[in-house]
């Protein structure tokens, strides 16, 4: 029972941190693989939120690589970083949903955003959307076996 709960909660942590999972499916899918909902959404914020402080402390490590230099380019040139550069702690709480922790705290980086608005408003733009995905998850799966 207990290595079922590590398991579930490792899957939930790895989903939210990989860039093409993120929060968007981990919470949904450790949900539907039997974890509960709070579980859920903690371990999915946490691996989704760890990115933030990752990606800012070894920026210049992970520029290294071309791949992730090549994404970082791109991320620095994108519109994502012009709207960071305007809308600072507020773009970043309406941004990190849409754009996704990976480019957020990249272009946070490279915008020279201070580290602990960057950590905060992340924070809270990840927890409020988590707990939105895991609410909208657990209704449709009530609907789907309750009715």
């Amino acid at each position: 029972m207990m290595f079922d709960y590590i398991w579930l909660a490792a899957i939930a942590w790895f989903m939210g941190f990989f860039p093409l999972f993120e929060i968007y499916l981990a919470i949904p899918t450790a949900m539907g693989l039997g974890l509960d909902i709070v579980s859920a959404v903690f371990w999915s914020w946490l691996g989704n939120f760890i990115v933030i402080p990752f990606i800012v402390y070894f920026y210049k490590w992970l520029t290294k690589f071309n791949k992730i230099q090549t994404y970082f380019t791109k991320l620095e040139n994108s519109t994502t970083s012009k709207k960071l550069r305007k809308g600072g702690f507020i773009m970043v709480l309406v941004g990190t949903p849409i754009f996704g922790s990976w480019a957020v705290a990249a272009a946070g980086r490279m915008i020279g955003m201070r580290r602990n608005k960057l950590y905060l408003s992340s924070a809270i733009s990840i927890a409020l959307y988590g707990v939105l995905i895991g609410i909208l998850t657990q209704l449709g799966i009530d609907a789907l076996f309750l009715s």
